[in-house]
C-alpha cells in the first residue's frame, strides 16, 4: 500500500511541477514594450490614442502578473499589448499617408480646394461668381466725375450713401 501512495504522491508533485514550469514571458514582455514605443514613434497619441492607451495598460497588467508569478496570465497580457500597439501603429501610419496624399493632391493643384476652383482669378477679392454680378467697390470715389476743383463730399462714401 505504501509505494501506491508515493505513486500518487510524485505523481502529483510532478503534475505540479508541470504546471508551474512555464517559463517567464520576458521575451513577449520586450517584445510589447518594444511594439509600444514604435506605436508612439509612429504617432499613436495622436491617430490612435484608444489602441494605444489599451497597450500600455494591458502591459503594465502583464508586468503585474508577473509579480504575481502568474506566468500564463503575463504572456496573455503581453500579446495582446503587442497587438494593440500594432493596430496603434498601422492606423497612424495610414493616417499620416492620408495627410500626405492630401497634401500632394493640394500641391498639384492648389486651386483644387479653393470656393470657383478652376475660375479666372477665382479666390480673388471682386472675382466674379457664375449667376451672380460683378462685385462693386465697396467705396465710391471721392467725387463724382465730371465735377472740378470743389466738392460737396468731404469723405468717401459707401455704396449706401452713409460715411
Amino acid at each position: 500500500m505504501g509505494w501506491r501512495a508515493a505513486t500518487i504522491l510524485s505523481a502529483s508533485l510532478g503534475l505540479a511541477a508541470c504546471a508551474g514550469s512555464v517559463p517567464p514571458p520576458t521575451a513577449q514582455l520586450g517584445a510589447s514594450a518594444q511594439a509600444i514605443q514604435q506605436a508612439e514613434r509612429a504617432g499613436a497619441l495622436e491617430h490612435a490614442p484608444a489602441e494605444f492607451q489599451s497597450a500600455r495598460e494591458k502591459l503594465a497588467a502583464a508586468d503585474a502578473a508577473m509579480r504575481e508569478d502568474e506566468r500564463t496570465q503575463a504572456r496573455r497580457l503581453a500579446e495582446q499589448a503587442q497587438a494593440d500597439a500594432e493596430l496603434a501603429t498601422v492606423r497612424s501610419q495610414r493616417a499620416t499617408a492620408q495627410q500626405a496624399a492630401s497634401a500632394v493632391r493640394t500641391l498639384a493643384n492648389p486651386k483644387a480646394g479653393l470656393p470657383n476652383a478652376g475660375m479666372p482669378n477665382a479666390g480673388m477679392p471682386g472675382a466674379s461668381v457664375p449667376g451672380r454680378a460683378p462685385a462693386a467697390s465697396a467705396t465710391a470715389p471721392l467725387a463724382p466725375s465730371g465735377m472740378s476743383g470743389t466738392s460737396t463730399w468731404d469723405s468717401p462714401r459707401t455704396l449706401e450713401g452713409t460715411p
